[in-house]
């Protein structure tokens, strides 16, 4: 089999397809010692050895991967075939945040402003950030911004309309729930959050609720 690796078929294999001397050794069934033995003896110039070679990534491609697409390094790593210590290496360098880092610099009232005013969801919050759902979720427990139960239907109701119906024309949470056509610890829930009060003389009206919900949980 040693035989057939003559001048040009070792010229093509390794100059044009790029293929290293491992990977030919292992097509002829020989050992690398061999075929780096020929590359000398035909003058074939060899590259310099992996780890002294610095593999070049598009910054652009990458941050598209990495920050747009949200990409995991690992796979990133297997699409531009390099290593995943080379991916996270050329991310410090040109400055990319990964996805752990990325939801690190989120602020409580950047979450607070995402989950609770715009309602989005945690799926819809960690795409827009890059990351995961449960790095998400953990921020908002870290943050002590209180989760929706998974499959109720979100309330779309922003905070200009809540604050203008409950604080500037004193409606009742009552009121405001039949009108938006949820449950009325929804509205108060998000009231709560908002961190909504009103005047002394109106929230006097709605001091049975929070009594209520204290007695269904000693029951």
């Amino acid at each position: 089999m040693i035989k057939a690796l003559d001048r040009d078929t070792l010229k093509r294999l390794y100059l044009k397809e790029k293929r290293s001397l491992h990977e030919i050794a292992r097509m002829f069934d020989c050992s690398y010692f061999c075929v780096h033995y020929r590359s000398r003896k035909y003058g074939i110039q060899l590259r310099p050895k992996t780890w002294r070679r610095k593999i070049h990534l598009d910054k652009s491609l990458l941050k598209r991967l990495c920050v747009k697409e949200g990409q995991s390094s690992k796979k990133i790593a297997e699409l531009m075939s390099c290593s995943h210590a080379t991916v996270l290496k050329r991310c410090r360098e040109y400055g990319i945040p990964l996805k752990g880092q990325r939801v690190e610099g989120i602020t409580k009232a950047q979450l607070k402003k995402l989950y609770v005013t715009e309602g989005k969801t945690i799926r819809a919050i960690a795409k827009d950030i890059g990351c995961s759902g449960e790095l998400i979720r953990r921020r908002c427990k870290q943050f002590e911004i209180p989760l929706r139960n998974p499959g109720t239907k979100k309330l779309k109701i922003d905070e200009f309309t809540l604050r203008r119906l409950y604080v500037k024309e004193g409606m009742s949470m009552t009121s405001i729930a039949k009108l938006f056509a949820c449950s009325v610890s929804s509205i108060y829930q998000r009231i709560t959050l908002l961190g909504l009060t009103k005047a002394p003389a109106r929230a006097q009206d709605e001091s049975f609720i929070l009594p209520q919900r204290r007695e269904k949980q000693t029951i």
